[in-house]
């Protein structure tokens, strides 16, 4: 997820929130120190909730453990083979735990499946 749009989403998320309990308090509650420490508590917890992961790969990886990880020589040498053996995308992404967009990404690098024509300008 992009940081911005990460942070658009915390931010519309806890202007809403905030809106909502100032709505529901007692007319002299609105503007005291205790409702300020608690809308700071709420918003640093809806922040928090928006934050990406350290690796945007974690999630991912849970699914195809190599994702976002280098291709070994090792890996190209194999790929060539299997591809040209007949083997389908799919059937690479399982064998080298990648996701479908890696594999293709990878074969297009090597030169072994053309640029999609809107990528040809």
């Amino acid at each position: 997820m992009d940081n911005h749009i990460a942070s658009n989403g915390a931010d519309a998320l806890a202007r809403r929130l905030l809106n909502r309990i100032w709505n529901e308090l007692p007319e002299q509650r609105r503007n005291s120190d205790e409702l300020r420490s608690e809308a700071l508590q709420l918003t640093s917890r809806v922040a928090a909730a928006f934050q990406p992961s350290q690796n945007p790969y974690v999630r991912l990886r849970e699914t195809y453990p190599n994702a976002g990880k280098p291709w070994k020589r090792s890996d190209d040498e194999e790929l060539l083979r299997l591809y040209a053996a007949g083997n389908s995308i799919d059937d690479l992404m399982l064998l080298f735990g990648r996701t479908h967009n890696g594999v293709q990404q990878r074969l297009l690098t090597l030169g072994l499946v053309p640029q999609p024509a809107a990528a040809v300008a």
